[in-house]
């Protein structure tokens, strides 16, 4: 069992977000004190989507007791594309603080635990550069455009991953909500983002990664075959693929990894009903190659009996 859950343990052990972000020390304590106390069999650590448009200068407010938030968006005007190419972000923003919880976490339980760096993909970290909604508006509009931005930031993804690699964590995994059917269309996805995946991930394990992951939120049926055909070595499944019939499409062609509902069930629901719909989880996917966890971020705020509710279930 591996949940994707990072600042989500700051809560229990009365750390503030605020300074889970900002501090590298505090990450890593937190993310293996959640590993201890529960008994995951790996851990993940992550900055947050705003983390790569910091590392390249972008002006992020991080809040007391929040996650950072973005305040400007550097790609806005386009002009700056050129100078953004040649800012170096292993660097910039909190990209070193990362950098140091990772290798921190690795040393305080990499022989035991399986330990799963997050960065953003291109597509997300676009999202990041140039707006959520005028990306999609220059995916209809100035297609050429958007192909010129995720150049970049496959370029940045790279860079970031190469940098990363020394922390020697056994895998990396590359966030992508955006590139969801939810945001995107599967065409829009297959044209614009796929060959630029498959590009990137096989430049990633030339670097030296073991294996390499995409999470894409969402109802995911429509590209899975195109996310396999990256070369990915992971893929998430959130909680509105059923297991069932993400398996029927993916078969054992690759890990698998979801997809308990991290805000309704694990968030919300009571211990009981928990251990009730990880057991049906286990049950349905046993045998398979599938890591039992939640299918997207476990929130802060989740009580620390739900996270115990189902540890235990997937250890009976």
């Amino acid at each position: 069992m591996l949940p994707i859950v990072h600042a989500g343990l700051a809560p229990m052990f009365d750390v503030p977000l605020g300074r889970f972000f900002t501090n590298a020390q505090t990450m890593a304590e937190v993310i293996c004190g959640g590993y201890r106390r529960f008994g995951y069999d790996g851990v993940t650590l992550s900055l947050g989507v705003t983390a790569e448009a910091e590392a390249l200068g972008a002006r992020v407010e991080q809040p007391a007791d929040a996650a950072p938030v973005l305040t400007e968006h550097l790609l806005a005007d386009m002009s700056a594309l050129e100078r953004l190419r040649h800012v170096d972000p292993t660097r910039g923003g909190r990209m070193p603080l990362f950098f140091e919880a990772v290798a921190d976490a690795i040393q305080r339980i990499g022989q035991e635990a399986f330990v799963l760096p997050i960065l953003r993909g291109p597509m997300l970290a676009a999202s990041q550069l140039r707006g959520v909604e005028q990306l999609l508006v220059d995916f209809i509009e100035q297609p050429v455009l958007v192909e010129q931005v995720l150049d970049l930031t496959v370029e940045l993804a790279l860079r970031l991953g190469r940098a990363l690699v020394e922390t020697r964590a056994p895998a990396l995994m590359l966030g992508e909500a955006t590139c969801s059917p939810n945001f995107i269309s599967p065409q829009h996805y297959r044209r614009f983002v796929q060959p630029r995946h498959q590009h990137l991930i096989a430049r990633l394990k030339e670097a030296g990664w073991r294996a390499v992951g995409l999470h894409v939120c969402g109802d995911t049926r429509a590209i899975l075959d195109d996310m396999i055909a990256t070369g990915a070595d992971l893929l998430d499944i959130d909680h509105q693929v059923p297991a069932e019939e993400a398996m029927a499409i993916v078969s054992d062609r690759i890990v698998s990894r979801g997809n308990l509902d991290p805000s309704a069930v694990l968030r919300f629901a009571t211990p009981d009903e928990i251990r009730t719909q990880t057991c049906q989880l286990c049950r349905a996917v046993q045998g398979r190659r599938w890591i039992v966890s939640s299918g997207c971020d476990i929130p802060p705020g989740t009580p620390e009996e739900n996270l115990r509710a189902f540890a235990d279930a997937v250890r009976e």
